[in-house]
């Protein structure tokens, strides 16, 4: 069974919410996931992820560097069809036995990749 750290799960729920359609409400649940599971830490980790390049500072999303990244670690081929990335997502965690430590983050993203 593989562990992600805590700045991995936080950058996979942006990776999820990248490949979620682009509106409002997603972003917004995002923002509000984050800051429940993270309170006042929230900043300093987004400051860690923007100056790693992993997160973007004016929007606060994934870059590509930070998709990069989750693909690596979860062994996504970085030619996987994009429509798709949310069901690589699922397979892997399933696959691979990756522990979601943080109890909001890890209700987030199986909600949105379909994990029971």
């Amino acid at each position: 069974m593989g562990k992600l750290a805590e700045k991995e799960q936080i950058l996979l729920a942006y990776y999820v919410c990248n490949f979620l359609e682009k509106n409002d409400e997603n972003a917004n649940e995002l923002g509000e996931v984050l800051t429940t599971a993270l309170g006042d830490n929230l900043t300093s980790i987004q400051r860690i992820l923007n100056e790693q390049g992993l997160l973007s500072d004016h929007d606060r999303m994934i870059t590509n560097e930070g998709i990069l990244y989750i693909d690596n670690v979860l062994h996504i081929q970085s030619d996987a069809v994009e429509r798709n990335k949310l069901a690589y997502v699922k397979d892997n965690l399933m696959t691979y036995e990756i522990e979601l430590s943080i109890p909001e983050i890890k209700e987030y993203i199986h909600k949105h990749v379909e994990i029971e």
